[in-house]
């Protein structure tokens, strides 16, 4: 019986196994290196949640944060060797970086009276989150009529994350105080790594032996546990689909 993959390892060992069998590319293959840059946009939107909790007016406090992060751009730059088989081995490196709200739903003590807490919402903008990912990339060269190549690609992904994430909030509340209202949140970024998957496909059209552009899809993804308050844990994932294009390089 075969040993079962690890799910990070699929898409590098399919793209090895679809080498290993697939008949010899076209008379019209090429060896050498390849490079490439890429603008576009990371399409998937993701969220995750968070729960702090501290003590007020001795007793315990918690605030829950909500995060959601949309689609933005992202870049990517890429190189590699290609061999006479069509077979290919390449890395790439991409850059998501993006700004958005948290969501605050807390509940904070009464500064009089006990098991009597204060429910507060609000929100507060431009947290930031960054993601580094670094594709290594098993590739299948195809050529297509004398200008275009199509490739195929796929291997393990090495992510870093960069997240602010809530540290405290600050409140408003008047005599008698049975009411408050959110005033402010307190983040601190932080980070982990991970590694997942990247799968994608690569269209180049070349304007001479050397110099083209082209569109890229990739799909990648990990999950991430990032630090948070009190040594607690915050599961995230990153990556997602993006779609771009750019300037292709043969050599």
């Amino acid at each position: 019986m075969m040993p079962r993959l690890k799910t990070w390892t699929r898409p590098f060992a399919f793209a090895a196994l679809a080498a290993a069998v697939l008949p010899p590319a076209t008379a019209g293959a090429q060896t050498g290196g390849y490079l490439s840059f890429n603008g576009g946009t990371q399409a998937t939107s993701t969220t995750f949640d968070d729960n702090i909790g501290f003590t007020e007016f001795q007793e315990d406090a918690d605030v829950d944060a909500g995060y959601g992060v949309g689609a933005g751009a992202v870049f990517d730059a890429g190189g590699g060797v290609r061999l006479a088989s069509g077979l290919g081995f390449g890395v790439g490196v991409s850059r998501f970086e993006k700004l958005d709200p948290v969501a605050i739903d807390a509940r904070v003590p009464h500064p009089f009276f006990f098991d009597r807490p204060r429910s507060l919402t609000g929100s507060e903008p431009d947290l930031t989150r960054r993601e580094t990912a670094v594709h290594l990339e098993v590739r299948w060269f195809e050529p297509m009529g004398d200008k275009a190549e199509l490739a195929v690609f796929g291997g393990p992904t090495f992510f870093n994350l960069r997240q602010d994430l809530v540290t405290t909030i600050g409140y408003d509340h008047v005599y008698p105080y049975n009411e408050a209202s959110f005033a402010s949140a307190s983040a601190s970024p932080q980070s982990a790594s991970a590694v997942g998957f990247n799968v994608g496909v690569d269209v180049g059209f070349f304007f001479s032996e050397v110099v083209g552009v082209g569109a890229i899809i990739r799909y990648s993804r990990a999950s991430v546990e990032l630090p948070g308050e009190g040594g607690s844990r915050v599961p995230v994932d990153a990556g997602g689909f993006h779609a771009g294009g750019g300037l292709r390089l043969k050599f």
